[in-house]
């Protein structure tokens, strides 16, 4: 009896890993379709594990963190002062819990299929073949002007492809480029790690140079700030002495294009009124003045606006999704969010809910830096995998403290995943001295 239960237990544990690849592979693409599988693969997790992954006191505290969320919603459906009950948008403060507290057990059930290196390496596979579509998607927008929305299964599927001007701005199957941006960054890492593995075939080597080729060059096209910023970060951080000549040469050749037209407005020169003329209107303006002429509030004003609503209500928060009502009331402008997440936090849940979260997180990835970056280990598969999965996470961070890609639910449930891996490369991986890299060469 005992073995034929540890046979059910083996057997669920594959149909749950093997749901959760499958729903990964269909989120970027399909995201009602890829939440069926996930959610099949996140009951059997916490149906085998279900003891172990509560009792861990990391998660209990983000589990806190949950009914924190929930007293501030509570809290502010019974507070007729509440701007949501004022703005007869009450249902609100309900429903955007689904952004935090399912989120969160994704992040608690799914640590079950991230405990190992490799599979942390299924993952980014498929986390870049079910990109594929995007990267698909992006060019019939840019060579072929496919416009949409798209839909299909009645609506269950969509790919936006929204109408650009000119080149820049493309958003993909996505609704927003800062939305694309956000995703492309995600993989970005992994494609600039994968350059390293199983190189002896020139086919695949070719697919990885191209495959970095077209997530650069897409993330210069959203034309998304915080894309760009997060563009070279992880070059050096993963590579660090490591990288080599091929690999430096073919990567300053990409952005040998930006650091010239960026030193061109430094030194304003003949050479910007030239380069203006190379580079799309929609890229070179993002580094001038001309960007922000027509706003009507700046992200410092925005930020100082949510201090303030913080400060009115530190400890539960005015509720769900309440910055856009708030801001409207205070100052007749409307925005859809406060463009930073941890303030976002703050200003919907208050303080305390908001440090249950930021605080472990946090934690987490200055753990894993240490573990990965100052830890003695060598430069081997294993290692730069983990490294990837680490910036991946990194630059989703700092896109976040500039924009909220968040409530897309693509994003969200990507970067609970990535957390959940990071947990993982904490807590229950030893650094594996695994095969050192051989150097990069095509003979």
């Amino acid at each position: 009896m005992d073995n034929f239960y540890k046979n059910i237990l083996k057997s669920s544990e594959n149909l749950g890993k093997f749901s959760f690849l499958i729903g990964l592979f269909l989120l970027p693409s399909a995201i009602a379709l890829s939440i069926i599988f996930l959610l099949f693969s996140l009951i059997i997790s916490f149906w085998i594990d279900l003891k172990k992954l509560i009792n861990d006191k990391v998660n209990l505290i983000y589990i806190a963190s949950c009914f924190f969320v929930l007293f501030s919603a509570f809290f502010n459906f019974f507070d007729k002062n509440s701007i949501n009950n004022i703005s007869n948008n009450t249902s609100l403060i309900f429903i955007g819990l689904l952004n935090w507290i399912p989120l969160i057990f994704v992040f608690i059930g799914f640590q079950k299929y991230l405990l190992t290196n490799n599979d942390r390496k299924n993952c980014i596979l498929i986390f870049i073949l079910g990109s594929i579509p995007v990267i698909f998607s992006c060019f019939a927008q840019f060579i072929l002007n496919w416009f949409g929305p798209m839909e299909t299964l009645n609506g269950l599927i969509v790919w936006y492809q929204r109408p650009i001007d000119g080149i820049t701005g493309i958003t993909g199957l996505f609704n927003n480029p800062n939305y694309l941006a956000a995703w492309l960054n995600i993989i970005w890492p992994f494609s600039l790690a994968f350059i390293f593995l199983d190189n002896k075939n020139k086919i695949k080597i070719l697919f990885k140079i191209l495959l970095i080729f077209a997530i650069s060059f897409l993330i210069i096209l959203t034309a998304s700030r915080a894309g760009l910023l997060c563009l070279l970060l992880p070059i050096f951080i993963i590579y660090a002495q490591k990288i080599k000549s091929l690999i430096l040469t073919f990567i300053s050749g990409i952005y040998f294009y930006i650091t010239l037209f960026l030193a061109s407005f430094l030194f304003q020169s003949e050479l910007k009124n030239l380069i203006t003329k190379i580079i799309p209107r929609g890229i070179w303006i993002n580094f001038t003045n001309l960007e922000y002429e027509n706003l009507d509030i700046s992200r410092l004003g925005i930020w100082k606006y949510a201090l303030n609503f913080i400060s009115e209500s530190p400890i539960f928060g005015h509720g769900s999704n309440s910055f856009t009502s708030l801001l409207l009331t205070e100052s007749g402008i409307w925005k859809g969010h406060s463009h930073n997440l941890p303030l976002e936090l703050m200003v919907n849940y208050g303080i305390p809910a908001a440090l249950l979260i930021l605080i472990p997180t946090t934690y987490l990835v200055y753990k894993a830096y240490l573990k990965l970056f100052f830890g003695k280990f060598d430069f081997n598969k294993s290692s730069i995998l983990d490294r990837a999965w680490l910036i991946s996470l990194t630059l989703l961070i700092v896109m976040h403290l500039v924009d909220i890609q968040y409530y897309d639910g693509r994003i969200s449930i990507a970067g609970w995943i990535l957390l959940a891996g990071i947990k993982n490369i904490v807590f229950h991986d030893q650094i594996p001295n695994g095969t050192k890299l051989k150097q990069f060469k095509i003979s």
